[in-house]
């Protein structure tokens, strides 16, 4: 009987470990944040349908002003690449970024995939994944570079919701 007792112990502070081991390494790192920036001329179809999606409140994203005034030629896409590593044992499930708006921002969305397909994005245990944010901004900014993004991103493990913040510049 003093044999087991010793093993549940001994199992009992294993798993504890584990369980500790777990609970510290639950979190999102951002690897890296990279950043493609386009003229809105080059993407007219997609600068149309985003103008069109607001218009009848139907941006699948986050609109910063009530309307996109002006033609394609108007704004530049910023596209930015995020690198995210998850260290821990679990998934972290429901990732989302949130963009956080600076001078002549006019809408946001974030993608899971180069092709700009939304999807419920997963990264998983132990793994690293990119993900996208893509920001419709006004021309003036297309070549200033020293403008200074923030990003917010969510995520869940276990059903615990936690974020990270990232910062491009």
């Amino acid at each position: 009987m003093k044999y087991v007792a010793i093993f549940m112990v001994v199992l009992v502070i294993a798993a504890a470990g584990l369980g500790a081991y777990t609970y510290a390494n639950a979190r999102l790192q951002v690897v890296s944040v990279e950043l493609k920036t386009a003229a809105g001329g080059e993407r007219v179809q997609e600068f149309t349908a985003l103008q069109t999606a607001v218009d009848r409140g139907a941006l699948n994203g986050t609109a910063f002003t009530e309307s996109v005034p002006g033609t394609a030629a108007d704004y530049s896409f910023f596209t930015y690449t995020f690198r995210l590593r998850n260290g821990g044992l679990i998934d972290a499930e429901m990732v989302e970024i949130q963009h956080i708006p600076a001078n002549g921002d006019v809408l946001a969305y974030a993608t899971s995939d180069a092709s700009q397909v939304n999807a419920n994005t997963i990264v998983s245990a132990g793994g690293e994944r990119d993900v996208w944010s893509v920001v419709l901004t006004s021309a003036q900014n297309q070549t200033d570079r020293q403008v200074s993004r923030s990003f917010k991103i969510t995520y869940y493990i276990w059903g615990i919701p936690m974020s990270v913040t990232a910062k491009y510049n």
